[in-house]
């Protein structure tokens, strides 16, 4: 059972923040998952689960889209939520197809983690 979060929700300067991370994290799992990076360079960003999703998606070779070619992130969207956290819409260009990401980024002391992803 996770901790709950007691910091309040993302506002003004911290959603840039959190946008920003978002960005940067999901550009990584796109190139993780194109296996341009190594799944080590998430474990900084990522919860341990998370990170062993991923994995298992990469052995068994379950990643959507894959054989269309390199990902491209092309939006992301934000929603705060009241406990320290935000709820994670991105979507991403393989080929010609549209496809999605979902997740939640939670608050730590200085930063943010992806505490939950799905690939679409």
């Amino acid at each position: 059972m996770r901790a709950s979060c007691t910091q309040a929700a993302p506002t003004g300067e911290s959603v840039a923040t959190a946008k920003r991370f978002a960005e940067q994290v999901l550009r990584l799992l796109l190139e993780v998952v194109d296996r341009r990076r190594s799944s080590t360079h998430l474990r900084a960003h990522t919860d341990a689960r998370v990170l062993a999703a991923i994995n298992t998606m990469l052995a068994q070779d379950l990643v959507p889209g894959r054989g269309l070619g390199s990902a491209t992130l092309t939006r992301v969207k934000l929603t705060a939520t009241q406990d320290g956290a935000a709820e994670v819409f991105a979507s991403y260009q393989r080929g010609p197809r549209t496809l999605a990401i979902a997740g939640r980024i939670e608050s730590t002391k200085d930063s943010w983690r992806l505490v939950a992803v799905r690939m679409f």
